[in-house]
C-alpha cells in the first residue's frame, strides 16, 4: 500500500470524462481490485466493475465505468471505504480520473446477495486528475488531532476526501497508538451524512495505514474494548504501530 503514498498529495476528484479506459488499463484495474487489502477480513464484500447503463445517475453526468461496492452494515461501510480508497489512489497513479459517488445507485438488474454501499466512478478524464497540495481545502491539523510530533504522518489523514468535505474524523493517542473517532452529527446532518460517514472513516484509515507504512512503521488495526471517550465523537478503531 505504501506505494500509493505520493498520490494522497496529488489526487483530485474527477467529474468530467472524455472516454472509457483502454482494455489494458481495465485489465490492470481488475487485477488490482482483486488484491485490495481489507481492514476487517471477517466482513463480507463484493466489488463489481459496471458501465454507465448499469447506474441510475440521478441527474449527475455519467462516467464510462463504475466500481459498485456491496457489503453488510456499518462495519461493511467502514471496510469498503478503506478498500476502495486504495483503488482511488491506484487510479490516480495510472493517470485515470475517479470520483466517489454517493447519490447514484445501481439499477435493479445489478444484483448481489449483499447490500449496495456506494460507487466509485472512473474513466479517461476530461480535466486534470492531479493537483498541488496547496489546492486542497481541508481543516488544519490541529482540528482533527491532538497528537503531537506526528504531523508528517497525520498530514495524509488531513487530506483524505469525504462526503461534502465533511471530514468527520478525530485522532488521539501517540507513542505507538492512534485511536480514530467519528463525529456524531446533529439530526439534520445525520440524515444526509449518516450512511456516508463510516465510508469516510474507512478512507481516512486507509490514508493513515499508507502513511504509517511510508514512514517505516508496521501497523495493525484493532477495535479495543476500552478507549478514551471524546464528547460528540464515537470510537471506530485503533492502529497500533511500531518500527
Amino acid at each position: 500500500m505504501k506505494k500509493l503514498y505520493p498520490f494522497i498529495f496529488r489526487r483530485k476528484s474527477t467529474r468530467r470524462y472524455s472516454s472509457p479506459v483502454s482494455d489494458d488499463a481495465l485489465h490492470e484495474i481488475r487485477d488490482y481490485l482483486g488484491g485490495l487489502e481489507s481492514l476487517l477480513p471477517s466482513i463480507p464484500f463484493e466489488f463489481r466493475i459496471i458501465g454507465e447503463n448499469d447506474v441510475s445517475t440521478r441527474m449527475q453526468k455519467p462516467a464510462p465505468h463504475y466500481i459498485a461496492a456491496f457489503s453488510e452494515g456499518h462495519m461493511g461501510r467502514l471496510n469498503v471505504g478503506f478498500m476502495l480508497q486504495q483503488m482511488d489512489l491506484k487510479l490516480s497513479s495510472m493517470g485515470i480520473g475517479s470520483c466517489w459517488q454517493g447519490i447514484p445507485r445501481v439499477k435493479g438488474h445489478v444484483k448481489s446477495d449483499l447490500e449496495f454501499i456506494i460507487l466509485l466512478a472512473f474513466g479517461v478524464a476530461a480535466e486534470p486528475v492531479h493537483r498541488e497540495p496547496s489546492e486542497f481545502k481541508r481543516k488544519p491539523l490541529c482540528e482533527i488531532t491532538d497528537i503531537r510530533g506526528m504531523d508528517d504522518v497525520l498530514e495524509a489523514v488531513r487530506l483524505a476526501p469525504s462526503a461534502v468535505n465533511n471530514q468527520p474524523w478525530y485522532l488521539r493517542g501517540g507513542d505507538g497508538i492512534v485511536h480514530a473517532y467519528c463525529r456524531v452529527q446533529n439530526p439534520v446532518k445525520r440524515r444526509l451524512l449518516g450512511r456516508w460517514n463510516p465510508i469516510d472513516m474507512g478512507i481516512a484509515l486507509a490514508h493513515l495505514k499508507i502513511s504509517l507504512e511510508h514512514h517505516g512503521y508496521g501497523a495493525e488495526f484493532r477495535i479495543l474494548d476500552k478507549t478514551p471517550e471524546i464528547k460528540n465523537y464515537t470510537y471506530k478503531g485503533t492502529y497500533i504501530y511500531g518500527d
